[in-house]
């Protein structure tokens, strides 16, 4: 009876574990064709479907990246997450410029069709603020939080 209950349970456990292992999303020929070709030398793709198109996330020195190819092979958006040290120079020059008491805290750079914009999160001994900045380096306050980690 024991061996028939530890049976049991052995075959359930096998079960459940190959049920909740998803396979990796299959993606099309011209998505992988753009992808290929656009972004060189780049390991540990994981890859997701998104509706009708794929997106690709991936580390490369550093820069954490996803980017959206449509199913026609198309490179709709890139979005990349890093520190201050890769900002353009003029915008690190008027984000230091206007806001000039703040330490970047980080990057996200989204670039499609509409151009290259950077949400900017800044911080400051009792505060948080998040700022837009475009690729001509302006920059507008979008909001300010009151620092709950002090």
């Amino acid at each position: 009876m024991k061996n028939l209950i530890l049976s049991a349970a052995v075959l359930l456990t096998v079960s459940f574990n190959a049920a909740a292992s998803t396979p990796e999303p299959a993606v099309n020929e011209k998505a992988q064709q753009t992808f290929v070709a656009t972004f060189k030398n780049v390991n540990n793709i994981t890859w997701s479907n998104a509706g009708n198109n794929y997106e690709a996330f991936f580390e490369n020195d550093g820069t954490k990246t996803r980017v959206t190819i449509d199913a026609k092979g198309r490179l709709l958006q890139t979005i990349r997450y890093y520190k201050e040290e890769q900002l353009p120079s003029n915008v690190l020059y008027n984000v230091k410029r206007d806001y000039k008491n703040n330490e970047i805290h980080g990057v996200t750079e989204v670039s499609n069709k509409n151009g290259v914009h950077y949400r900017i999160v800044l911080k400051d001994s009792i505060h948080y603020t998040h700022i837009n900045a475009n690729d001509a380096g302006d920059t507008e306050l979008v909001t300010k939080y009151t620092r709950g980690d002090r």
